[in-house]
């Protein structure tokens, strides 16, 4: 049984294709092994020929020799004069086999390892999208990336390069093995006492390798994070000509991962040259050896330069055995880290008798709502409120007192300590998150707009609209005006994050794309704050429109949005102090007349 911690695991879809492509790597080991084979007799040819009389070959060959010319000769039906032009010819065809078999393990071993990356990506990013807000917002946006690219590509080199090389290399020692026992089993106990030496060391580097390897893809993820985060917040960095100064901070991680890569590049550059000492080692007491044998009359020249032959050949597959290995770990080091995020379980959950939200009539209920991101730090302290169907309520108070964390709670962004959240009477942890959250429409102050065009933002992913769906959501986002204006209108590209859009088009854009949902419960998150007067004139008739015949919630900032609210909840950390219309707050002269004078000073207030 495989598990699921193993790269093999995501191979055994393809179970077929590998078996196939073992047999091409298993004919490649046979061939270099045949080549080693076949030079015995045209060596032994070599020598019988040039001492002058076919008759002495005795002389030179062995029994084992012997079989194998004879063996040929029976095979191509041709006598000893003939074995001159047949050996070339089968030398030939033992390189020909090994490029064609060549071919096709490497491609089939290639393809096989993109299917599996291509895997691998796919239930990474599903799992990464499904992580709850918790997790995506404590996790460092340029490690994510670093390993849903950098990971991944080491994962890919290790499946479709290093687990080929292991395979192919591995069978092609197995076979040179035998064809140097074969020759000669003596000699070969000889060659293979060094090997326990060789594996030793490879085992060591491995190890030192997969260690460095963590560490560098944890600096790569570094590395993400702070080109994402610079480059995101150029405008600040140049507003405060702080160039230089993140120039220098980018250098510093740039240097701990140039000291990082440089001890891989130690142990790599080590390894070679080690590998290379012990066939130097080996080759040399062989050469000893066998120059006595044969000299003693205990083997052939062709057995002797066959013995050697598949020897040298051995020292390839024993070279990139030792390179396949360092490679394996990097990419085994890469798996490590992506596996944390494909085994990291949302605690964000449907309960298994959770049920799909049919018709919401639009009331909402808190009932002794507390929340606390971290156990030491409460944020919402025993919160109650109720808003009747198509009723808007707003809520105020200074930033960092909890406004937003309703709404996420609402949302279920957040799951809440205790108490009780209601819609229609019902807690909306036994509704489906994805009927819940269908049934919501939002629009925040941070508009994130995607860089594809108008239209697919306001439908977003979605194939149920009709285009007079949408230009229905954008007439009353007061979107369309602008948007047939441009030369493209609605197909025309917002850029990154609608950088090409002004701040009120954008949230237009927001609005639209909330609006086509049809919610029955509509969000506005601070959708004012950061608009100058003539967007917010728009977006305040827009908001107006949409919320018609829904239950809608407003957070804001500038008081002057809300006025009109049916009721208005004044929180302040974490707690709600006073609740009212605008006219019934201002009559207390409490939080809310305070805030409300500090905005408006120079006005009289409106009672």
């Amino acid at each position: 049984m495989i598990d699921e911690n193993s790269l093999l695991y995501y191979i055994k879809p393809y179970t077929k294709r590998f078996i196939l492509a073992l047999f091409f790597m298993a004919m490649i080991a046979l061939f270099t092994a045949f080549f080693a084979v076949i030079i015995q007799p045209i060596m032994d040819e070599l020598f019988i020929q040039s001492a002058g009389h076919l008759t002495e070959r005795a002389s030179y060959m062995s029994g084992k020799s012997e079989y194998i010319r004879s063996l040929i000769q029976d095979t191509f039906n041709v006598d000893s004069q003939g074995m001159v032009l047949i050996l070339p010819i089968v030398l030939f065809f033992s390189f020909l086999g090994q490029a064609v078999f060549t071919f096709l393990s490497l491609y089939i071993m290639k393809t096989l390892g993109l299917k599996v990356v291509r895997n691998i990506r796919d239930k990474l990013y599903k799992n990464l999208i499904n992580q709850s807000i918790d997790f995506l917002s404590k996790s460092k946006t340029g490690d994510l990336v670093s390993r849903i690219t950098n990971d991944i590509e080491k994962i890919k080199f290790a499946v479709s390069e290093t687990l080929s090389v292991y395979v192919r290399e591995t069978l092609t020692l197995i076979a040179l093995l035998l064809v140097v026992f074969y020759q000669d089993w003596y000699m070969a106990l000889i060659a293979l006492i060094i090997l326990p030496v060789a594996v030793l060391l490879l085992a060591l580097f491995g190890k030192r390798i997969k260690k460095a390897g963590i560490q560098s893809q944890v600096a790569i993820g570094r590395l993400s994070n702070f080109l994402s985060e610079t480059i995101v917040g150029n405008k600040i960095v140049k507003a405060y000509n702080m160039e230089d100064y993140e120039a220098e901070r980018f250098s510093k991680l740039n240097q701990n991962h140039y000291k990082i890569n440089t001890k891989i590049a130690l142990i790599y550059s080590f390894s070679a040259p080690i590998m290379h000492t012990i066939g130097g080692l080996v080759a040399a007491i062989i050469f000893v050896v066998g120059m006595r044998r044969v000299s003693g009359g205990d083997i052939s020249p062709g057995q002797f330069t066959s013995f050697l032959a598949a020897l040298f050949l051995m020292y390839n597959p024993i070279k990139r055995l030792s390179q396949a290995n360092n490679d394996y770990q990097q990419g085994k080091a890469g798996y490590e880290r992506v596996l944390q995020i494909i085994k990291n379980k949302n605690n964000m959950l449907d309960k298994p008798s959770a049920v799909d939200v049919k018709k919401i009539e639009g009331e909402i209920e808190f009932k002794n709502v507390f929340f606390s991101y971290t156990p030491s730090v409460p944020v919402i302290e025993n919160i109650s409120f109720k808003v009747a169907p198509d009723e808007m309520v707003a809520l105020v108070g200074s930033s960092g007192s909890g406004k937003t964390t309703l709404m996420n709670l609402l949302m279920r962004y957040y799951e809440y300590s205790s108490g009780e959240i209601l819609i229609d009477g019902k807690n909306i942890r036994n509704f489906t998150l994805k009927s819940l959250r269908d049934s919501i429409g939002l629009v925040t102050q941070d508009v994130f707009l995607f860089n594809d065009t108008i239209l697919s933002n306001i439908v977003y992913g979605s194939s149920d609209y009709s285009f007079e769906d949408i230009k229905k959501a954008a007439e009353i986002a007061r979107a369309s005006d602008f948007i047939e204006e441009l030369p493209d209108k609605y197909d025309s590209i917002v850029g990154e994050r609608g950088i090409l859009l002004s701040n009120g088009q954008r949230q237009r854009i927001s609005i639209a794309r909330a609006i086509i949902k049809k919610p029955s419960i509509l969000i506005f998150d601070e959708a004012t704050s950061s608009l100058d007067s003539e967007s917010e004139k728009l977006i305040r008739e827009a908001m107006r429109e949409v919320m018609r015949n829904r239950t809608t919630l407003v957070i804001a900032h500038r008081l002057s949005t809300i006025i009109e609210a049916k009721m208005i909840l004044v929180i302040k950390k974490g707690e709600i102090k006073e609740t009212g219309n605008h006219r019934e707050l201002l009559k207390k002269k409490g939080l809310y007349y305070s805030l409300y004078n500090l905005q408006f000073p120079e006005m009289d207030i409106i009672m």
